[in-house]
């Protein structure tokens, strides 16, 4: 049994809806789910970690949430107003 104090189910929901509106904004020039979750799979693979456009379909549909290495992946092709975004959201 963990006694670890779990975030409220809305505030995954509220991270997960960030991140998929953050992907929109990495790909402008992507204009229906699927191409966007090309090329976010194209983008971000690895030689050593693969991304499916499955994956970035189910980031986008908010049933997943990426590892912290493709968040701030995607942060950095945006820039620096999503940094401040996660800092503080209801002043941007």
């Amino acid at each position: 049994m963990s006694f670890r104090k779990l975030p409220p189910r809305g505030s995954e929901d509220a991270e997960r809806a960030w991140f998929a509106g953050l992907l929109w904004r990495a790909f402008p020039e992507a204009v229906t789910e699927n191409e966007l979750a090309e090329l976010a799979a194209q983008v971000l693979t690895s030689d050593r970690r693969p991304v499916t456009a499955r994956t970035v379909r189910n980031w986008l549909r908010q049933e997943n949430a990426p590892h912290f290495r493709y968040v701030l992946r995607v942060i950095a092709l945006v820039g620096a107003e999503a940094v401040f975004q996660v800092i503080d959201p209801e002043g941007v």
